[in-house]
């Protein structure tokens, strides 16, 4: 917990997420059976079962309007500096221009005789620097602590060039494409050996993409989500971090 809040003591990232579901009136459905675990590492994983557990635990909804009515035309509409620092707003224009700077190349087939599994690593170097790269167009994620950067990197790097190639490869049929540009078919990832990984990622991801048809700006906020890990070991500013996820929460549903 940071503090009081609403009524309780709570993180900042439960309090900003009550504060926006009151402003903004807003309601969620369960898509299980109303009883969601909800705790420090499982908050984000139901939005109905967290707003029940901020209300059972005791979040007034009339003090958000109060705070509302308090600090109207006051500066940051109420919201306090965290513990490394002012954050100001997540601009979802940066985000989607953050994805944008780390467009590949064009697109080319797998030629004969090319090794598939020498060809996925060279692409996951490629990646890595161009994720470097596009974490530091992300807003405020050069405002955090050089080692917390580094942090966050470590720890979600995996995900977040999963969910990059996975939106890259919306537009082929039955394949991905790599951060160099390269096509790769499922037959010539079932011969290379690693088609159960690829046949997954084709089907729970790219597929979800599609069908959900997931925009840049979307994909941008997604991975940010991803970065801003408030739970990753060795954090320094992890409500920093906290508050960053949540602004990407807002962001994400204007």
């Amino acid at each position: 917990a940071s503090g009081k809040h609403y009524g309780v003591y709570s993180c900042e990232g439960c309090k900003g997420f009550f504060k926006r579901t009151v402003r903004k009136d807003l309601t969620y459905a369960c898509r299980e059976e109303r009883s969601c675990t909800i705790d420090k590492r499982q908050r984000n994983r139901c939005q109905y079962c967290r707003y029940q557990k901020c209300l059972t635990m005791g979040m007034k909804r009339e003090a958000v309007q109060e705070e509302r009515q308090r600090t109207k035309g006051d500066k940051g509409d109420g919201d306090t500096e965290s513990s490394c620092g002012a954050i100001s707003d997540m601009p979802i224009a940066s985000i989607r221009e953050a994805e944008l700077s780390v467009e590949p190349i064009d697109e080319q087939p797998l030629d004969q005789g090319q090794d598939v599994v020498s060809c996925i690593c060279q692409a996951a170097d490629r990646h890595l620097v161009q994720l470097v790269e596009w974490a530091k167009h992300i807003p405020h994620f050069t405002d955090l602590p050089l080692d917390d950067q580094v942090v966050l990197l470590k720890n979600g790097w995996n995900e977040l060039l999963i969910a990059s190639f996975s939106h890259r490869s919306m537009g082929v049929e039955d394949g991905i494409v790599l951060a160099t540009g390269l096509v790769i078919h499922r037959s010539s990832a079932h011969q290379a050996g690693v088609g159960a990984i690829f046949d997954r990622v084709l089907s729970e991801l790219v597929a979800k993409m599609k069908e959900m048809k997931i925009d840049k700006t979307e994909l941008g906020c997604l991975r940010s989500i991803v970065l801003f890990n408030p739970d990753a070991k060795g954090l320094s500013c992890y409500n920093d971090v906290d508050i960053l996820r949540e602004k990407v929460y807002a962001a994400l549903e204007e």
